[in-house]
């Protein structure tokens, strides 16, 4: 029997709440329809998407949408019924700004400019974390060690590999401690869809040598191993271009989530938008937390999408700016969190 969730009032009912308010499709049919970048941040004001008592304007609105984020991580800290959850979407940010600072030291310039301050670190915290290891100042032994594993890295590109390894294992840990299946599988299939997006990469530029070893996470369904093993039959030499059955042969990965491709004709349109189909996919795995009213799944599912809405504004907003089409703007969007 299905262990009963915890019912967290304050959270739960304000993640009910927000819920309500996330931009349906017939709200961005609407700013899809406006003809201008100005028309498109009336609509946003006439339903206080920025929550501010001023007007978005095209000379604020970045501003604004920095600022929107800062309040959807502040509302998060406060209402979280445990940390572990707000550090379930800080840590993508930790990562970014880890890996500034990592290749700070490599090169030798500063990057401060690069800083995002979403995360759950400050920039002169992630400095000091540097020093020792031993001390341990990001309270995290996983994310330390990925750390100086990265700045002792003789190879500039591998900080990447090595902290895009970390934030998996981070962000694995973290969902295991808040111990819901739930949960835990998402993150799993969050880390096949990263291993997809890798493969796909290699094919398309060449299929570098060492290439997928260093950049496939093992925290999926399958192991490295097992990812890498059917490309034992694959010729090198083979130049011809690659469909997406051919892909599909190899990587049992590609079979697996076959539902989240949009038109699996070839591999080119495959990987054209290939982000914005494993989003789609996600925002559709966490719909079924819209019929549970209590436990730790639909406050993550609430911000999980809520951010997903903040990047399609941003989107939307960029598309307007460079009078893109509203047809060429809608291929870029994910989809809306909504039954």
């Amino acid at each position: 029997m299905p262990a009963t969730p915890r019912v967290y009032p304050l959270a739960n009912t304000i993640a009910s709440l927000e819920d309500s308010r996330l931009l349906k499709q017939k709200e961005y049919t609407a700013l899809l329809a406006t003809n201008s970048l100005q028309s498109a941040l009336d609509e946003l004001n006439i339903h206080n998407y920025f929550r501010t008592y001023s007007d978005a304007d095209v000379y604020n609105y970045g501003h604004m949408l920095d600022e929107l984020m800062r309040s959807v991580f502040s509302l998060l800290r406060e209402i979280t019924p445990t940390e572990a959850i707000w550090r379930l979407f800080t840590l993508l940010y930790d990562i970014h700004n880890i890996k500034l600072v990592v290749k700070e030291r490599h090169l030798g310039i500063n990057l401060s400019d690069l800083f995002l301050d979403y995360g759950s670190y400050t920039l002169p915290t992630i400095h000091s974390a540097t020093v020792r290891a031993e001390d341990d100042i990001l309270d995290n032994p996983s994310l330390t060690a990925g750390m100086f594993a990265a700045l002792t890295s003789e190879d500039f590109y591998g900080i990447d590999f090595i902290l895009d390894q970390t934030y998996f294992l981070c962000l694995s840990e973290i969902a295991a401690g808040l111990k819901s299946t739930g949960i835990s599988t998402f993150v799993t299939e969050k880390t096949d869809l990263f291993n997809v997006s890798v493969m796909l990469q290699w094919f398309q530029a060449g299929r570098p040598e060492e290439f997928l070893p260093r950049a496939l996470s093992a925290l999926g369904r399958f192991t490295v191993a097992e990812l890498l093993q059917p490309l034992d039959d694959l010729s090198a030499e083979s130049e011809d271009p690659l469909t997406f059955e051919d892909c599909r042969s190899f990587f049992p990965l590609l079979s697996c989530y076959e539902s989240a491709w949009r038109a699996p004709g070839d591999l080119q349109a495959l990987t054209t938008d290939l982000d914005v189909q494993i989003d789609n996919y996600l925002i559709e795995r966490s719909k079924a937390c819209k019929m549970m009213p209590f436990g730790v799944e639909p406050i993550c599912a609430l911000f999980f999408n809520k951010f997903m809405e903040i990047k399609n504004v941003r989107t939307l907003l960029a598309g307007k700016k460079l009078r893109l089409s509203a047809r060429e703007i809608a291929r870029r969007l994910r989809i809306p969190y909504e039954m």
